[in-house]
C-alpha cells in the first residue's frame, strides 16, 4: 500500500491537522493529533474512530493493516507529499502516518463508591515524557483517572500521546485544580496524600497533616507536583515518600510516581 493510492490531501485538510498541534485548538476541535501504526491502532481499539488518516510516501508496508482498519471504520484516508508529512510530524524519524482522533470521554467525576479507589493528581508538571510515562504508569497499576491542574502539559499532546503509549485513550483524564482537590477527596471518602523528597520531611511539608507514610491508603489521591517547586498546600493532606540511598539528590518524577502507584496496585493484590 503506498500514499499514491489515496486522493491528495487538500490545504484545508493539511491545516487542519496542523492546529492540532496547540491545546486550544485541540479542545476547541475536540480531537488530537496521533503519530504512527502502534499509537493509531491503540486508538481503534478504544473506539475512537478517526476523523481523517494522513499518510506520507514512506509509509511502512507494516502499517497497511491499521489503515486499513481505519478505512473500514469509516475514516478518510488521504496522502500527503514529504514536505507536508515533514512538516506536520514532531519527531526525527517521522512514521509517515498521522491521524486526526477523537479526544476521549472525560472523567465521569466518580471514583468507585467502595473499595480500593486511587486517583493521579498532576500539578504543575511541565515535560510531556513524564505526564505521559505516568498516565501509563496509572493505567497500568489500576487508577481510576488522572486530574490535570493548570501548568501541566496536556495530555493529548502528541509528546505525551506518544510515551503514554496510547493509555491517554484509556485512563479518564479531567481538568482540576489543586484547590478543588480537598472538597473531591472529602466528598468521596479519600484520602489526599503528596508525594515528597525524603528530605523535605525533616523540615515539614506545608499543608500536610499526620506522620508520613510509605505506602499509599487505600482509598486516596495521589499528588505529583514540580520536582523543585513541590505540590501546593492542601487542608487534610498527608505526605507520602519513597525512601532511597541518600546519595542520591532525588527521583525523577516520573519514577517516583510509578513506584507509589505500582506498590498500591502490589498492596491491593495481595
Amino acid at each position: 500500500m503506498t500514499a499514491r493510492r489515496y486522493p491528495p490531501a487538500t490545504h484545508a485538510q493539511v491545516a487542519d491537522l496542523v492546529a492540532l498541534r496547540t491545546p486550544q485548538d485541540r479542545r476547541a476541535a475536540g480531537r488530537c493529533l496521533v503519530e504512527g501504526a502502534t499509537l493509531l491502532g491503540e486508538a481503534l481499539d478504544a473506539d475512537l474512530r478517526p476523523a481523517l488518516v494522513a499518510v506520507g510516501p514512506d509509509l511502512p508496508e507494516a502499517a497497511d493493516a491499521v489503515v486499513a482498519r481505519a478505512q473500514a471504520a469509516g475514516a478518510p484516508v488521504v496522502a500527503l507529499d514529504r514536505r507536508a508529512a515533514a512538516r506536520l510530524s514532531d519527531r526525527e524519524n517521522a512514521p509517515g502516518l498521522l491521524a486526526s482522533v477523537p479526544l476521549p470521554p472525560p472523567w465521569s467525576g466518580r471514583a468507585p463508591a467502595a473499595g480500593p479507589a486511587l486517583l493521579l493528581a498532576l500539578c504543575g508538571l511541565q515535560d510531556p515524557g513524564n505526564v505521559g510515562t505516568l498516565l501509563r504508569a496509572a493505567r497500568a497499576f489500576g487508577a481510576s483517572a488522572c486530574l490535570v491542574a493548570a501548568g501541566t502539559a496536556d495530555p493529548f499532546g502528541p509528546k505525551v500521546v506518544r510515551a503514554s503509549a496510547g493509555a491517554a485513550f484509556r485512563l479518564p483524564v479531567a481538568p482540576a485544580e489543586p484547590e478543588s482537590l480537598a472538597e473531591l477527596a472529602r466528598a468521596q471518602g479519600l484520602q489526599l496524600a503528596a508525594a515528597v523528597h525524603p528530605r523535605a520531611l525533616s523540615a515539614g511539608v506545608p499543608g500536610a497533616s499526620g506522620p508520613v507514610v510509605f505506602t499509599l491508603p487505600e482509598r486516596c489521591v495521589l499528588l505529583l507536583g514540580h520536582e523543585t517547586r513541590g505540590v501546593p498546600p492542601l487542608p487534610g493532606c498527608v505526605p507520602v515518600t519513597v525512601p532511597h540511598e541518600p546519595v542520591v539528590e532525588s527521583l525523577n518524577v516520573a519514577v517516583a510516581g510509578a513506584i507509589l502507584l505500582a506498590d498500591w496496585y502490589r498492596a491491593r493484590r495481595r
